[in-house]
């Protein structure tokens, strides 16, 4: 609850209502007024896209509570444990993967081609960064020899193995 306050609701939610709005000034400016998807089909992809983020979000929460010892934010107790099962065996940063889906809600349920296309992806490449340069760099210092193992047989985000596929740039 203690993210919620300190994270989401001062910074997080009105940056989505600002890049909201961005993108629907640039749909109209790159002439995507039409949209993704015919109403209400949107509405229904947009809903199935935020319970399902909501869904991943919570399970890596409670992976991090449960099996870590701990909090998912640092601000409220860092988690005591590595987690390396569950969704964390596939992903090191699953929790990613749920946010991104709750974005990507807002941007369909808006029916906006630039935020959906153009702005997702670049949230969630700053977001992959900031996770490779500020966070990985802490849990090496915490969790040691068993991160960096960690880190060479998990993905940084796509849970490739999932899906039976081998990730690429990986031998």
């Amino acid at each position: 609850m203690l993210m919620v306050t300190k994270v989401y609701i001062p910074f997080l939610f009105p940056l989505t209502f600002l890049i909201s709005m961005l993108a629907l000034w640039l749909d109209a400016q790159l002439g995507f007024a039409n949209g993704l998807l015919p109403a209400p089909a949107n509405l229904v992809v947009a809903a199935v896209l935020m319970a399902s983020g909501l869904a991943f979000v919570g399970i890596t929460y409670a992976e991090l509570v449960f099996e870590g010892k701990g909090s998912p934010s640092p601000t409220a107790g860092r988690t005591l444990h590595l987690v390396r099962s569950g969704i964390y065996a596939y992903s090191r940063n699953p929790s990613v993967i749920g946010k991104l889906l709750g974005f990507l809600s807002v941007g369909v349920a808006l029916n906006s081609f630039t935020f959906v296309v153009i702005l997702a992806p670049l949230l969630l490449a700053g977001s992959l960064v900031e996770k490779v340069v500020r966070q990985e760099p802490q849990l090496i210092e915490i969790f040691g020899e068993e991160y960096l193992a960690y880190q060479k047989e998990v993905p940084l985000f796509f849970p490739w193995r999932l899906f039976g596929l081998r990730p690429p740039f990986r031998s």
